[in-house]
């Protein structure tokens, strides 16, 4: 296809809210009550929004809605303590988003025609590269999240030793997760689904609607870097 891709808020606007993804001190309660909020303003804020029909953009699209939902099925896991499969999640709400951003600024026609069959031929983290390099904000927040959290997130889905040490308690088989690392992934998902928001909203024909979400993202932020 060749075109370029449209202007999209950049990835390292989100940088002051992912950088700081391990605080420990953060209480579960207060960032899922801070999830639920957020993805209802994502929903309100982009209803009715006319977004772009070609190849690329769609394939983009598709991805960025699949991160949406699973932020919204993250907050829902979390509300019903289903806690294991929230953090199962995680991980595919970042690789929905690195995939959408990697289709829509980076991939050649053939990378298109590739995925479209159902492959891939770059790692994850050359997703990430390349991204960040054709943004200008390499090694970025997402290579950072990447080296920090991947290991962690991996376990979580594949149901590693980190999911099944925390099926127990003594004497019981019993759901036993730290409320810090409740906390951490339900900061993570909100940062994660305001970028793929943020993509949306730069995408659509509604650039009005771009200051207010940036306002929001600012905000967001600021309130995780004061804590």
């Amino acid at each position: 296809m060749g075109q370029a891709a449209p202007k999209t808020p950049r990835c390292d606007g989100g940088g002051t809210f992912l950088r700081s993804l391990v605080r420990p001190h953060m209480k579960a309660l207060h960032e899922h009550a801070d999830l639920v909020e957020l993805v209802r303003w994502i929903d309100e804020n982009t209803s009715g929004i006319e977004l772009p029909c070609d190849e690329r953009s769609m394939l983009a699209i598709g991805c960025f809605d699949v991160a949406l939902e699973h932020q919204a099925a993250i907050a829902l896991l979390h509300s019903s303590a289903l806690y294991g499969s929230a953090l199962a999640l995680l991980r595919s709400e970042t690789e929905s988003l690195v995939r959408g951003l990697w289709l829509l600024h980076c991939a050649t026609q053939e990378d298109l025609d590739r995925f479209k069959r159902g492959k891939v031929k770059q790692e994850f983290q050359e997703l990430i590269a390349a991204f960040e390099a054709k943004v200008g904000n390499g090694p970025g927040v997402l290579s950072g999240l990447k080296e920090r959290a991947w290991k962690a997130m991996n376990g979580f889905t594949h149901t590693g030793f980190l999911q099944v040490s925390r099926r127990h308690r003594p004497g019981l088989v019993q759901e036993n997760y730290e409320e810090a690392e409740l906390a951490q992934a339900l900061d993570a998902s909100g940062a994660l689904g305001m970028i793929a928001a943020g993509q949306l909203i730069g995408m659509s024909s509604s650039p009005e609607r771009l200051p207010k979400f940036l306002e929001k993202m600012q905000a967001y932020g600021a309130k995780r870097t004061a804590a």
